[in-house]
């Protein structure tokens, strides 16, 4: 270990100010190990169209709390040794993210080898490139321009899309699917659809990943994860590709997705995510825009979303946006159809340390209970609004 220093991924404009200037996968230091993190926490006050209120701390409304070792190690040649250890975890209680499942590094596990002028090679547990672009790269609106994690796609639609009805079979999809229960006096009715685009990051164990330098602005990745199942070599397995373009301020990025599940004939389906976006600035103007979509490769469920953002840059310290979200679901969710906007307003403190203050209100169509984060209304609306203070180190 040659010496250590503080260093962060690539951030969108909506917080730009408070992050380093973005890593892409392709770009290393030399021999370093890196100590690092972002921490956002606030208070959130929750209403639904009832008029029932929730106020409570809200972890990473914004962007995921997280702590990570990263280092490079310098081989030679152009050929270096890479790896990265994230983990995900609550500012409220100190304690391991319920994503996380109990796991130190669930969020990210895995070692590599780059070679200059080529690309790299990572084996470990991964998340697939949802999270590097749309995430990590800013394309999102929800991340780029106004809402956060807040503002993500979502929905209590998660037992129809993956196909699971009643108590039993909703627990134990719980605990080995995407999504998590909705419980109601201690039994499971149903489950929230957190993330169902996969653009707020899911990992994909036992993977494979390579990711290509970038050439003319363009790159592009494969992914494979190995179920682990002797004998059934598809059973649990996923894979992930990607294509991705960045010139100046201009992102873009094509993502397609399949992570089989258990609770979906018996580990032999799953769901499929298709993501396309782009984002880029002029002059103080930032503009995003994507279109997600979720399938269950078995029964045909299906969602799409439509994503689209302006955010401003009022003052080299504030900046101020606004997205909105459409989605609709096939007649497998009951036809649902959600109205979702999102309003932020950010101030940097200095680089590393900044306050907001967002809100997203969500109505659906009435098949499902409106839902943000992992909060179910009582009926079609919901709000929230959130004051924090985000902190990188």
């Amino acid at each position: 270990m040659k010496h250590w220093r503080n260093q962060i991924w690539a951030i969108p404009p909506v917080v730009a100010a408070i992050m380093a200037p973005g890593v892409c996968p392709s770009a290393y230091a030399q021999s370093s190990v890196t100590l690092g993190g972002f921490l956002d926490v606030g208070v959130a006050a929750y209403r639904d169209g009832n008029g029932s209120r929730l106020i409570q701390m809200q972890d990473s409304a914004i962007l995921p709390t997280k702590f990570f070792i990263r280092g490079t190690e310098d081989l030679g040649g152009g050929l270096s040794a890479t790896f990265s250890l994230d983990s995900l975890f609550d500012l409220s209680t100190g304690g391991l993210d319920p994503q996380s499942r109990g796991g130190m590094f669930e969020d990210s596990a895995w070692v590599g080898l780059h070679q200059a002028g080529l690309g790299v090679v990572r084996l470990g547990q991964q998340n697939d490139f949802a999270l590097d672009y749309f995430l990590i790269g800013g394309i999102d609106p929800a991340i780029g321009i106004a809402g956060g994690m807040l503002n993500f796609r979502t929905g209590s639609f998660g037992a129809d899309l993956l196909g699971v009805s009643g108590p039993a079979q909703i627990g134990a999809a719980a605990a080995t699917g995407p999504y998590a229960p909705i419980v109601n006096n201690g039994v499971p009715t149903g489950m929230a659809a957190i993330n169902w685009d996969r653009a707020g990051g899911e990992r994909m164990s036992n993977s494979v990943k390579v990711i290509s330098d970038e050439y003319g602005g363009f790159s592009a990745g494969a992914m494979y994860s190995l179920g682990g199942v002797a004998g059934d070599f598809s059973n649990g397995s996923g894979k992930s590709a990607a294509v991705s373009f960045r010139a100046q301020e201009t992102r873009a990025a094509v993502v397609y997705t399949e992570q089989n599940f258990s609770p979906v004939a018996d580990g032999h389906g799953g769901i499929a995510n298709l993501l396309a976006g782009i984002r880029t600035k002029i002059s103080r103007f930032t503009l995003a825009a994507m279109y997600s979509d979720a399938r269950n490769t078995v029964t045909g469920a299906k969602i799409y979303a439509l994503a689209s953002g302006i955010g401003y840059d009022i003052a080299p310290t504030w900046n101020i946006g606004a997205a909105y979200t459409y989605e609709n679901g096939n007649a497998l969710l009951k036809n649902v159809t959600i109205n979702q906007a999102a309003l932020q307003l950010t101030h940097a403190l200095s680089p590393r340390t900044s306050i907001f203050m967002t809100g997203t209100f969500q109505r659906t169509n009435g098949a499902y209970p409106a839902e943000i984060g992992f909060t179910v209304a009582a009926g079609n609306i919901q709000s929230v609004v959130a004051i924090g203070l985000q902190s990188r180190f």
